[in-house]
């Protein structure tokens, strides 16, 4: 019973001493007790150990057991010890060196006092304790990595299984390359921004001219982004809210110095053919990226700038804005990133509805359906680009650092760091490919665009099943590039109310061409020149405003009916 209590102690402090290690002086709370501990555990551990060791008249198998166990928290208290040593500052070096300072006392006296230096034959069972420990270790490298090959291939059978053979999407992932368009844009975003053509801190951009920031240019430049997102009032004449008229005149201001400048820009982008970014597959997380914020901030200001015009009543400047905006993230999608796409969604959101006040054309909703198609075939290479990344280069440098969130480093030496994090962070990075083909299954079955949560309780499913770090919030993006384009529906529906109410001719219901099994009821007062818009079997995410806002102003009409939209009177057509 002695031996047994003895040996419960000791495990007990190792356990204590390693949990020690780990914490650290990082628990605001336990600063004492974890210094303490620091202080006193590893000599008792030594005494401890001293005291426990099974005599020889012990079977075989109970000591080599109580040496195996033994071993295995000395040496993780070893390691421990080894990254808390890496990690700690200068004034925590002193607690260290004492504690374990007098654990190496603590040792050479109880070997020179008490005379209890280990015999032959527990160094034997020492030895063989970390033998077994040593092929106990290798039987679980072999499993996990066996493991990890499995998860991949079940990967790569299920990409096949849903209709999207990664070996076939793979040889379609081709470079892109810089087009004409692309100079003047990077012109366009050095002048007017102040951003580069390629995101801050990669490869890309490094290469490109610096950049000259004058002092306070972000901060004259701010309330020029302010009604970016402001669409007016329910009519073709602007309304603004009052307390917010000051707030307008403080954008105008902003905006006026540079309009010549921004007339250039839209002229030279418009002339110019799309833009397109470089981009390598092959790189992997190397890969060049755009520069998002210069982007989002150039379709700010367009927008902001389109009210300016508009509320002047300048439509053609106006439309001039918009179109530039458009055009200098058409190409945006193509870029092998599922952000790229989400970018262009969010400049949409901006400058669609703006051209709510234009005439409308003549291929309006066919353009449209072309582009609903493009959308989701986009959004859904994007997953499986994902997909490939995450198989092709899950061990890549690079990778860790952007997404890597375990084990802890903190407390693990550097080469304890390298060896066990590339085989975690392969391990999450093919569990997130396989959750990637799940997802896309599930985006790629028709019935999901008549769920009324798009799908989201199936996704929550998958990643629920399947927990990894690496799980993208793919089914809100899918919700939200489907929330912009029922916006551009419902734009298109009013300018082409209007054209029909000039024309005398009746404005007509229609089907949704974005969420199949929803209808667009329009009801036109002829007389006062108005129109409503309402969505017959809105799902549910659309209604709770799931990826809209709530109190938001998204749409440019409740999706109710309840409000109509006033025409200018006289109306005229596109051709008038």
């Amino acid at each position: 019973m002695k031996s047994l209590f003895q040996t419960v102690a000791l495990w007990t402090a190792l356990a204590g001493l390693s949990w020690v290690l780990v914490t650290g002086t990082r628990l605001d709370l336990l600063q004492i007790l974890t210094a303490s501990g620091l202080l006193v555990l590893p000599a008792l551990c030594v005494i401890l150990t001293t005291l426990a060791a099974p005599s020889q008249n012990r079977p075989w198998i109970s000591r080599l057991g109580f040496w195996v166990v033994t071993a295995a928290a000395w040496l993780t208290v070893a390691l421990f010890a080894q990254g808390r040593w890496e990690t700690i500052e200068s004034d925590e070096r002193q607690n260290f060196i004492f504690g374990f300072g007098l654990a190496l006392i603590a040792a050479v006296w109880l070997g020179v006092k008490k005379r209890t230096f280990p015999k032959w034959t527990t160094l034997r069972y020492v030895a063989a304790s970390v033998v077994v420990l040593g092929i106990a270790g290798s039987i679980f490298v072999w499993s996990y990595d066996a493991k990890t090959r499995a998860l991949a291939a079940q990967a790569e059978a299920r990409w096949t299984e849903i209709g999207l053979p990664m070996a076939e999407f793979e040889k379609t992932l081709v470079p892109s390359y810089e087009s004409a368009g692309s100079e003047v844009v990077r012109q366009t975003l050095r002048e007017i921004v102040r951003a580069r053509f390629y995101k801050e801190g990669t490869a890309a951009a490094d290469r490109e001219p610096p950049i000259e920031y004058s002092e306070g240019d972000e901060e004259r430049m701010s309330p020029a982004y302010t009604w970016a997102g402001f669409n007016g009032g329910p009519s073709d004449d602007f309304e603004y809210p009052k307390d917010m008229i000051a707030r307008l005149g403080g954008s105008v201001a902003s905006i006026a110095p540079i309009a010549p400048a921004l007339d250039e820009a839209y002229r030279r982008i418009l002339a110019a053919e799309p833009a397109v970014w470089a981009a390598n597959p092959a790189d992997g997380y190397s890969i060049s990226v755009p520069n998002f914020l210069g982007i989002r901030k150039f379709s700010q200001l367009a927008a902001s700038d389109s009210v300016r015009r508009f509320s002047a009543g300048e439509s053609e400047g106006a439309a001039l804005a918009i179109a530039a905006g458009m055009r200098l993230t058409e190409k945006l999608p193509e870029h092998p990133t599922l952000v790229a796409l989400m970018i262009r969604v969010a400049t949409d959101a901006l400058l669609v509805p703006k051209t709510v006040r234009l005439p409308a054309t003549d291929d309006g909703f066919a353009s449209l359906g072309k582009d609903v198609a493009a959308k989701r075939a986009q959004f859904l290479r994007c997953i499986q680009i994902e997909g490939w990344a995450l198989l092709r280069f899950a061990g890549q440098e690079g990778g860790e650092a952007n997404v890597f969130h375990g084990p802890p480093k903190y407390y693990l030496p550097k080469w304890a760091v390298r060896v066990s994090a590339g085989r975690y962070w392969t391990r999450e990075c093919v569990r997130a490919a396989f959750n990637c083909a799940q997802h896309a299954g599930i985006h790629k079955a028709p019935e999901t665009l008549r769920l009324a949560d798009f799908g989201t309780a199936r996704h929550v499913a998958v990643s629920t099943q399947n927990p990894t770090v690496c799980e993208q919030g793919a089914a809100r993006s899918a919700m939200r590039l489907h929330a912009v384009l029922l916006l551009r529906e419902q734009t298109e529906l009013i300018r082409l109310a209007r054209a029909r109410l000039a024309a005398g001719l009746p404005v007509e219901s229609r089907d949704s061409i974005v969420l199949p099994a929803t209808r667009w009821e329009l009801t036109a007062d002829a007389q006062k020149n108005t129109v409503t818009t309402r969505l017959i079997n809105a799902p549910e995410w659309i209604v709770n405003n799931t990826v809209t806002g709530k109190g938001v102003d998204f749409w440019l009409l409740p999706l109710d009916g309840s409000v109509a939209w006033q025409f200018r009177a006289p109306a005229r057509t596109a051709s008038e």
